[in-house]
């Protein structure tokens, strides 16, 4: 029963199935930040990689106004609870001429928006409607985010167990179902991990599996530049140390240089009371280092319980709540995934693995919390504004790299008894998470 191919096949099932439930059921741009990753994608699909400045002084680009025009329609569906789904935010609105907007996703590197901008060129030159558009969106990059992953789970050795876990939490499900980056760098993290975890047990690993470990980690790093900590996966692999320092390298002049390109134009949102400014920011920082501690300390302290539900799932724009006591739960499903994952392989991982992974998650986290301070937080302000549960799906991936070994053969008893409520899991968080979705917008 723990085989790979098992839980891939399931994993494939349960989530193409909510993929087809959550394209139809969450409104027109209500996934988080949908609307500003639609924008990217109609920018793609006209060949623009890069954003520039617009009048207002805000940092976007040209989009189509028809596009703009579905985002007022439904834009008083975001934050408020008690707005519900109308049938003017379904009006077969047309592409039109192209207006400037200014939306902070035009930093994104664009290879992950390239499913969404082949729909947007298909339907701006069929003519097809804007909301029956992203719905096509939706699935196109819903469909690769789960081949993507699919591939990863089957690749993963025991670590499949965990990647499956994590793969189908709400959250990541709202991700895949969603036309946002988030979706396919969650896959392309995953198969990195897989990759990482078939480069360090084989005995002649593929230079091919190497190019294409240190590719998916460089895309992944360049769409969220702290995941750049990630690079350092390579280093736990078995080939040669000098290709292991190229490729870590390799990756690192890669983020580097798409970030060369956009570091003056980093968007920092609008304060309603004090500043944002990243130089004054560091400035503080550099000066007064305990500081930021604190305010890491505080966000902790605060909002810790809100991060947490986030991880799992909270869906829309952070409006839409599951049950406590699904969260307990699923919390209680994570662990027993990822001892179902231990004990289903062979051999320990070495000190130095665990120390090389528990960096890159460690690094990656606290970039998260320091970008974050940096450009979306008050000067001076006590707690990290911004940080959202679902940055951390990523770093938790992680974990496989030390979950994924070689099988044992049989399966031990326990991880099988384990990993058998890890398999259905998904049947209940897809019924609660349409659950949620359906009061929320609809009654």
């Amino acid at each position: 029963m723990i085989r790979p191919r098992n839980f891939a096949l399931l994993y494939a099932l349960f989530a193409s199935l909510a993929l087809l439930l959550l394209v139809h059921a969450m409104p027109p741009l209500q996934n988080a930040d949908e609307p500003m990753h639609a924008f990217r994608a109609d920018q793609i699909s006209r060949f623009t990689l890069l954003g520039e400045y617009v009048h207002n002084g805000s940092f976007g680009g040209a989009v189509d106004s028809g596009l703009v025009a579905e985002t007022d329609a439904t834009v008083r569906l975001k934050f408020n609870g008690a707005a519900k789904v109308s049938h003017d935010m379904y009006l077969p609105l047309g592409w039109g001429s192209l207006t400037a907007a200014g939306f902070p996703a035009a930093l994104y590197p664009p290879v992950f928006y390239i499913p969404a901008a082949m729909v947007v060129a298909w339907a701006r030159h069929t003519g097809a409607p804007i909301p029956h558009s992203l719905v096509l969106m939706r699935l196109a990059m819903g469909a690769t985010t789960i081949v993507i992953a699919t591939a990863s789970v089957a690749l993963a050795d025991t670590a499949a167990i965990w990647l499956f876990a994590v793969l189908l939490l709400p959250m990541s499900l709202a991700l895949t179902a969603a036309i946002t980056q988030d979706g396919p760098m969650l896959a392309c993290t995953a198969l990195a991990v897989a990759l990482c975890v078939r480069a360090r047990y084989p005995h002649t690993p593929s230079r091919l599996v190497f190019a294409g470990l240190c590719i998916l980690l460089a895309l992944v790093a360049m769409a969220r530049p702290p995941y750049a900590a990630f690079a350092v996966l390579v280093l736990i692999t078995r080939y040669r140390l000098a290709w292991r320092l190229a490729g870590m390298a390799g990756i690192l002049l890669a983020v580097g240089g798409w970030s060369a390109l956009n570091i003056s134009n980093v968007m920092v949102p609008h304060a309603v009371q004090g500043v944002i400014d990243p130089h004054l920011q560091m400035l503080g920082i550099l000066q007064h280092p305990l500081a930021f501690m604190r305010a890491m300390a505080v966000t902790l302290w605060h909002y810790g319980p809100a991060l947490a539900q986030n991880f799992v799932g909270t869906l829309g724009w952070l409006d839409t709540h599951l049950p406590i006591r699904y969260h307990f739960a699923t919390r209680a499903m994570l662990l027993m995934a990822v001892a179902a994952s231990w004990l289903a392989g062979t051999g320990k991982p070495g000190l130095q693995d665990i120390a090389w992974v528990a960096l890159a998650v460690t690094a990656s986290c606290f970039g998260l919390a320091l970008i974050q301070y940096l450009t979306w937080t008050v000067v001076g302000a006590p707690a990290i504004e911004g940080l959202q549960g679902r940055y951390f799906l990523m770093p938790a991936l992680l974990l496989g790299v030390i979950l994924g070994r070689p099988r044992a053969w049989p399966a031990p008893a326990a991880a099988t008894w384990l990993a058998i409520p890890v398999m259905a899991w998904p049947i209940v968080s897809i019924a609660v998470t349409m659950h949620a979705v359906i009061a929320r917008y609809y009654f």
